[in-house]
């Protein structure tokens, strides 16, 4: 995932990147609220971390306003409350970095979820071929499908691939064909081209 901490003063976000990044997340440190903002609007961003000050009343008010789906980790705060809302866990001192990494792995298993609910058909020309979307990043797609025709489809190891996710066009290389058995394709990972997928990525956000 890619994450943003939002800590000022810097206090957890050393701490909070060296655990992340051990588990393999990107991720990125802001101490001023412009900053932060800046850096959030680009859409890159799967979830922030708050450091032990909170964030000030006017960051607070655009992150509810424009990016409602965004998930907020409360860490080492003074006072443990519940989670609720857009606040998906809250992590009183000294911040503990088990707790912290098994909180990042539900919130990747619910941005998964949310990626494979997305509608997704194959856009070839008189054909209908049912799949799913197994992954999404901003360059690469991955399709997976048990059907007849998807297996037939992958089966000719086409090298180019156009796929409509929630209604936008995404296209781009085939990079591999996962196959168990002959002809059985399980995943195709697809290269993207251009930026579209970071529209369908911020949309869960919104």
């Amino acid at each position: 995932m890619n994450v943003l901490v939002y800590d000022s003063p810097v206090s957890i976000a050393r701490l909070v990147r060296s655990v992340l990044r051990a588990h393999g997340h990107r991720v990125s440190i802001s101490d001023e609220p412009s900053d932060a903002m800046e850096k959030l609007a680009t859409t890159l961003f799967d979830a922030l971390v708050i450091g032990p000050t909170g964030a000030p009343q006017d960051l607070a008010e655009r992150l509810e306003r424009e990016f409602p789906g965004l998930p907020l980790i409360l860490a080492g705060v003074e006072v443990a409350v519940p989670a609720a809302g857009q606040v998906a866990a809250v992590f009183p001192a000294p911040l503990s970095p088990r707790r912290l990494i098994a909180a990042f792995a539900r919130l990747d298993q619910e941005r998964l979820r949310q990626i494979r609910s997305l509608p997704v058909r194959l856009a070839v020309e008189g054909l209908s071929i049912s799949c799913t979307l197994a992954d999404l990043t901003p360059e690469t797609m991955v399709l997976a499908g048990e059907s007849d025709e998807f297996q037939k489809y992958f089966g000719s190891s086409p090298r180019r691939v156009e796929a409509l996710v929630s209604g936008v066009l995404l296209a781009g290389e085939v990079a591999s064909i996962d196959s168990d058995l002959p002809r059985h394709v399980r995943k195709v990972d697809v290269r993207l081209e251009g930026s579209q997928a970071r529209e369908i990525l911020a949309s869960l956000l919104k």
